[in-house]
C-alpha cells in the first residue's frame, strides 16, 4: 500500500507539472479619438436634461445623491472636452441648483455662439453577463452594469446623435444603499463617471488595459513571455516570428497567440487581431478566441 502510494504521488507531481501555469501581462492599449468635432475653434455648450425621478424615492438624502452624480458625470466630461484642442466649452449646469434646462438646443446655440449642445439625459442600472477566461477556461457570471445617456445636438437643433456609455459597478458591499455607493469615491460614483466617459469614447483620447495570459510551454515560449513582460517587444518579435511557420503546430498557435499580445501592446491592432485569427486556425484555442473578440471591438 505504502508503494503504491508513493507510485501515486510521483504520478500526481509528474501530471502538476506538466501543467504549465499561465503568466498574464497587463496591456495598456492608446487609442486616438475616431472622430473629431469642426476644425478650427469649436463651442460647445454642455447643458442637462435628467430629473431624478421622485416618485420612485421620496428619500431627499438619496434624491441628492443621485443629482451630485449626474453632475459629477457632466463635470467630468467637460473638462474632458475643454482639453480638446479647438474646443471651447461652456457648461450651463449649476451644481447647487441641480435642474433640467427646457430651452431647445437651437436658442441655445444661437445664445452662446455654439456649433454643438450636450445635453446629459439620463442614467440606469441594468444586470447582465459577462464572460471572461481564467487559465483558459470561460467563466460566466452576472454582474451590475450603469448605462449613461447624452444627446450631441447641432446649432441647427436639428440633428443630433445619441451618445451611450457603460460601466460596471465594482460594488463589494451587498448591503450599501444609494447614499454609500454614490458617496465620493464610491462604485456607483465611479461607475457614472466612467461611463459618462465611455459615452465620449469616440471623441476623446483614452487607454483600455487587458489582462492577457501568455503561453509558457517551453523554452522559446518562456522566454518570449520574460521579453514581453519587461517591454522589450522587438525581441519578443525575434522569438516568436519565426515559429509561426515551424512544423510544431502547436507551438505555431501558441507563438502567434503570444505574438498578437506583442501586437497589441504596441497599438497595432490590426496586426494583433491578423496573428490571433493565425493562432486560432492553425490550433484552435480559447486565449486566441478570447482576444479576437475584443480586438473586433476595437
Amino acid at each position: 500500500m505504502k508503494l503504491f502510494k508513493f507510485i501515486l504521488i510521483l504520478f500526481a507531481a509528474g501530471f502538476l507539472a506538466s501543467c504549465s501555469v499561465p503568466q498574464y501581462v497587463n496591456v495598456p492599449v492608446d487609442y486616438a479619438p475616431k472622430m473629431q468635432f469642426h476644425t478650427g475653434r469649436t463651442t460647445i455648450v454642455i447643458i442637462n436634461h435628467y430629473m431624478p425621478d421622485s416618485t420612485r424615492t421620496r428619500n431627499k438624502r438619496v434624491l441628492t445623491s443621485l443629482k451630485a452624480g449626474a453632475y459629477t458625470a457632466i463635470r467630468d466630461v467637460a473638462l474632458q472636452l475643454h482639453a480638446l484642442p479647438g474646443v471651447r466649452v461652456v457648461q450651463l449646469v449649476d451644481s447647487v441648483n441641480f435642474a433640467a434646462n427646457t430651452d431647445s438646443a437651437k436658442a441655445i446655440a444661437q445664445k452662446y455662439k455654439a456649433r454643438y449642445v450636450l445635453s446629459f439625459e439620463d442614467f440606469k442600472t441594468e444586470t447582465v453577463w459577462e464572460r471572461e477566461y481564467y487559465n483558459g477556461q470561460p467563466i460566466v457570471y452576472r454582474t451590475m452594469m450603469l448605462n449613461t445617456t447624452f444627446l450631441l445636438t447641432e446649432a441647427n437643433g436639428l440633428y443630433f446623435r445619441k451618445l451611450q456609455g457603460k460601466a460596471p459597478i465594482q460594488d463589494e458591499n451587498g448591503y450599501g444603499n444609494a447614499s454609500s455607493l454614490l458617496a465620493h469615491g464610491g462604485p456607483l460614483y465611479d461607475a457614472i463617471r466612467n461611463s459618462a466617459l465611455d459615452a465620449l469614447k469616440d471623441y476623446l483620447p483614452y487607454t483600455d488595459y487587458h489582462d492577457r495570459p501568455l503561453y509558457t510551454n517551453g523554452d522559446q515560449l518562456q522566454t518570449s513571455v520574460d521579453l514581453i513582460k519587461t517591454g522589450k517587444f522587438d525581441k519578443a518579435f525575434q522569438v516568436l516570428n519565426p515559429l509561426i511557420d515551424g512544423a510544431d503546430t502547436k507551438l505555431a498557435s501558441r507563438a502567434a497567440y503570444n505574438l498578437a499580445v506583442v501586437y497589441e501592446a504596441q497599438g497595432d491592432i490590426e496586426a494583433a487581431l491578423d496573428v490571433a485569427k493565425v493562432s486560432n486556425q492553425k490550433q484552435p484555442n480559447d486565449y486566441a478566441k478570447a482576444i479576437i473578440a475584443d480586438l473586433m471591438k476595437e
